[in-house]
C-alpha cells in the first residue's frame, strides 16, 4: 500500500493516471469522478469487467516473492510471453446523425515501453457521421512485453476533435477476429447505436528473423512439402541441394543496400540472428581465449627452470667455487704428504747415522777382544773357533734376532741367559772365568745398545700420528665440502623457487593481458553492433513515423545493454574460472618443487651418513 498526495500547484479537479500505479502493483482507490476524463475513462474501463468493484488480482509474476519486477524494461520479462496485437479499423455505424467528419484513434496502454498514444488514427472522412467507411492498413502493436496490464482505447472523434465515444477494451480480455465494437461515452455509459467495425489479430510475438522458424513450427507438413517443391525444382534445373555453397558475410561489402538489409533482420531484441552472432563471436573469443590460455599456462617442470640460465650461470659458480675448495685440498693433501715423508726420512737418516756409529764401535771390539767373543755372545753356548771375520752386521743381525725372542718370551736381562756359570774358564785361551765374564758382559751392553737403537725408532708412534693427522685433515675437508654442498643445494632449491614464482607471476601478467584484450575486443565489437543496428533502424523504411523509430531505438538499446552485460558476465566469469584454474595448477607447481627439493635434501643427508660411516683411519706410505 502507497499513499500519494496532491501536487502543489494543482488548481484543477484531474485525476492521477491509474496507469502509472497499476503497473508498479498498486491500486488507485480514490478518484475523482466529478471529472470525467481520461484516467477515470482507463479506471472505469479497466474494472467494467469486474463488475465495477472489489479488487483485481496482480499478475502472477508480480505475486512471486522471487522475482523482482522493472516496470522500465524494455525488454520481455521472463516467464511472460509478449504479444503482438494488429488493430484493423473498417468502418463505422451510426456514429452521429449530423453530417460531420470523423476519424478514429486507437492507443494503448500499458508499461510505459507498451504505451503508444496518438499515433495511430484513420484519415477523416468527411460529411458522413452515419457509416464512414475508413478501410485503413492495420495498426500494429509489434510488441507488447506485458499483456495483462495492456489496454487497447479506440476513441472516435468529429472534426472538431471532440470525442464522440470510446471503449476501453483490456487486452488479456480481447478476442480476435472481426468485431462490431460498442462505443461509451466520456463517463463510460453505453450509447446505445454507435460502433465501430474492426479486425483485431492477437498473436505471440515473434523476434524478426524468426517468422519462417515458427511458421515451419506451426505448420510442419506446408514446411516440407515447400521444402520438397524447391528440391524438385532445382533437381528439374540440375542443380543438387549440397552443390549451393553458403555465400560469405563479405560479398554484401559493396552492396550497401544488402548490407543493411541484412543488418535490418538483427535489429530486434531477443532475436535468433543476433543471438547466434553474438554467441558465435564469443565462441570464437572463448576459442581464442582457450588457445592462448593453453599456450599460456603450461605444466611448468623442474627440468625447464633448470634449463634457465640463471640458474646454469648459478651451477657453474657453485662448481667452480667446489673447484677451488678441492684443489685447495689438494694442496692441503700434498703438503702434509710431505711434511710427512720429511719427517720419516730424517729419523732414517739419524737412525743410519746412529747405526753406523755403533757399528765402528763394534769393529774397534772385535779387532781388540777377536770374533770368537763376540761370536760365542750372541751364541750363549761355549766358546766356538771361527775360522774366518764376521761381519759386523751379521751380528747385529743375530742379536737383535734373540733380543726379540728373548723379549717376547718374557727375559729382561740379556746378560743372566747368555752368561752360563762366571767360574768357566776357557780351555783353548786358558781365560779364567771372571774375567769371561767381565768382558762377555761388556760386550753384551755394547751389542744390546745397538739392538736397543735400533727397535728405539718410534716407527709405530710416528705412524699413529701421521695416521691421526691424515684422518683428521680427511674429515675435516669432508665435513667442509658437505657444507658447501649443503650451501649449494639451499642455494639451488631458492634459486628455483624465485624462478617459479617469477615464471607464475609473468603467466598470471599475461593472462590477465590476455583477458584485458577479450574484454576489450568484447567491447568494441559489441560499440560496433550497437552503432550498426541503430543504423539500420534510422535506414529502415518501413518505420513511418518518429515515435516508432524512437521506440524502436530505445528498445534496441535496451535489449543491448541486458544482452551486453550478460555477456560481459560470461566472460568474467570465464576469466574468474581461468584465474582459478591457473592459481591453481600453480600451487601443485609450488608443491612439486617443494617435493623434490625435500628429497634432493633427503639424498643429501643420506650421503653424508654414508661418508660418516664410512671414515677410518688412514695415511699414506
Amino acid at each position: 500500500m502507497s499513499r500519494i498526495y496532491p501536487k502543489g500547484g494543482r488548481v484543477d479537479s484531474s485525476n492521477y493516471m491509474p496507469q502509472i500505479f497499476w503497473n508498479a502493483g498498486c491500486q488507485m482507490v480514490s478518484l475523482n469522478y466529478q471529472t470525467p476524463d481520461l484516467a477515470m475513462q482507463l479506471n472505469q474501463g479497466k474494472f467494467e469487467y469486474n463488475g465495477s468493484f472489489g479488487y483485481l488480482l496482480k499478475p502472477d509474476f508480480m505475486r512471486r516473492p522471487d522475482r523482482m519486477f522493472d516496470p522500465f524494461s524494455e525488454t520481455p520479462v521472463d516467464g511472460v510471453i509478449a504479444a503482438t496485437c494488429s488493430v484493423q479499423v473498417f468502418s463505422g455505424q451510426f456514429l452521429s446523425d449530423k453530417k460531420i467528419g470523423t476519424y478514429v484513434e486507437v492507443d494503448m496502454y500499458g508499461l510505459p515501453t507498451d504505451t503508444i498514444r496518438k499515433e495511430f488514427r484513420t484519415r477523416m472522412i468527411m460529411n458522413n457521421g452515419l457509416n464512414p467507411v475508413y478501410s485503413e492498413e492495420p495498426f500494429v502493436f509489434r510488441k507488447v512485453i506485458l499483456p495483462d496490464l495492456a489496454v487497447l482505447r479506440i476513441a472516435v472523434y468529429d472534426d472538431n476533435n471532440k470525442l464522440i465515444g470510446q471503449r476501453i477494451l483490456p487486452l488479456d480480455g480481447l478476442q480476435a477476429g472481426y468485431r462490431h465494437i460498442s462505443l461509451r461515452n466520456e463517463c463510460n455509459k453505453p450509447l446505445s447505436l454507435p460502433t465501430v467495425f474492426c479486425n483485431i489479430v492477437l498473436k505471440t510475438y515473434v523476434p524478426d528473423g524468426f517468422g519462417a522458424i515458427v511458421d515451419a513450427l506451426s505448420d510442419p507438413k506446408k514446411f516440407l512439402s515447400i521444402t520438397e517443391k524447391r528440391a524438385d525444382q532445382m533437381r528439374a534445373m540440375g542443380i543438387e541441394t549440397s552443390d549451393i555453397a553458403d555465400v560469405p558475410n563479405d560479398s554484401s561489402k559493396n552492396d550497401k543496400k544488402g548490407k543493411v538489409n541484412q543488418v535490418k533482420a538483427n535489429v530486434t531484441p531477443q532475436s535468433s540472428s543476433e543471438l547466434r552472432q553474438n554467441s558465435t563471436s564469443g565462441q570464437g573469443i572463448g576459442n581464442e581465449a582457450k588457445k592462448d590460455t593453453a599456450a599460456l599456462v603450461p605444466q611448468v617442470n623442474i627440468d625447464d627452470l633448470k634449463q634457465m640460465k640463471t640458474y646454469i650461470k648459478l651451477t657453474k659458480k657453485q662448481q667452480k667455487d667446489l673447484n677451488v675448495l678441492k684443489k685447495k685440498h689438494a694442496k692441503d693433501h700434498s703438503a702434509m704428504q710431505k711434511s710427512h715423508c720429511t719427517h720419516v726420512d730424517k729419523i732414517v737418516a739419524q737412525h743410519d747415522k746412529e747405526k753406523l756409529s755403533y757399528e765402528k764401535l763394534l769393529d774397534k771390539a772385535i779387532k781388540k777382544k777377536g770374533c770368537q767373543w763376540l761370536f760365542q755372545i750372541f751364541t750363549c753356548t761355549t766358546l766356538l773357533v771361527v775360522p774366518v771375520p764376521v761381519p759386523v752386521t751379521w751380528f747385529t743381525s743375530q742379536h737383535l734376532a734373540r733380543y726379540q725372542v728373548c723379549i717376547r718370551a718374557g727375559t729382561s736381562d740379556l746378560v743372566s741367559t747368555t752368561v752360563g756359570t762366571s767360574h768357566l774358564v776357557d780351555t783353548r785361551t786358558g781365560i779364567n772365568g771372571s774375567v769371561w765374564h767381565q768382558d762377555r758382559y761388556q760386550y753384551s751392553i755394547l751389542v744390546h745398545s745397538v739392538c736397543t737403537t735400533i727397535l728405539s725408532i718410534p716407527v709405530k708412534e710416528i705412524v699413529a700420528q701421521h695416521t691421526k693427522e691424515w684422518s683428521e685433515m680427511i674429515n675435516s675437508h669432508s665435513v667442509e665440502e658437505q657444507e658447501i654442498q649443503d650451501q649449494h643445494l639451499d642455494q639451488q632449491c631458492e634459486h628455483l623457487r624465485k624462478l617459479l614464482f617469477s615464471v607464475q607471476e609473468q603467466q598470471t601478467l599475461q593472462l590477465k593481458l590476455i583477458h584485458d584484450r577479450q574484454s576489450k575486443e568484447m567491447r568494441a565489437n559489441q560499440a560496433k553492433t550497437s552503432m550498426e543496428n541503430s543504423k539500420a533502424i534510422s535506414q529502415d523504411k518501413s518505420i513511418k513515423n518518429k515515435a516508432e523509430r524512437e521506440r524502436r531505438v530505445r528498445e534496441l538499446n535496451s535489449s543491448n545493454t541486458k544482452k551486453f552485460l550478460e555477456e560481459r558476465k560470461r566472460l568474467a566469469m570465464k576469466q574468474s574460472k581461468e584465474m582459478d584454474q591457473l592459481v591453481k595448477a600453480q600451487h601443485v607447481q609450488i608443491e612439486n618443487l617443494e617435493k623434490q627439493n625435500e628429497q634432493a635434501k633427503e639424498m643429501q643427508q643420506m650421503v653424508k651418513l654414508e661418508a660418516e660411516m664410512g671414515r677410518r683411519p688412514a695415511t699414506v706410505v
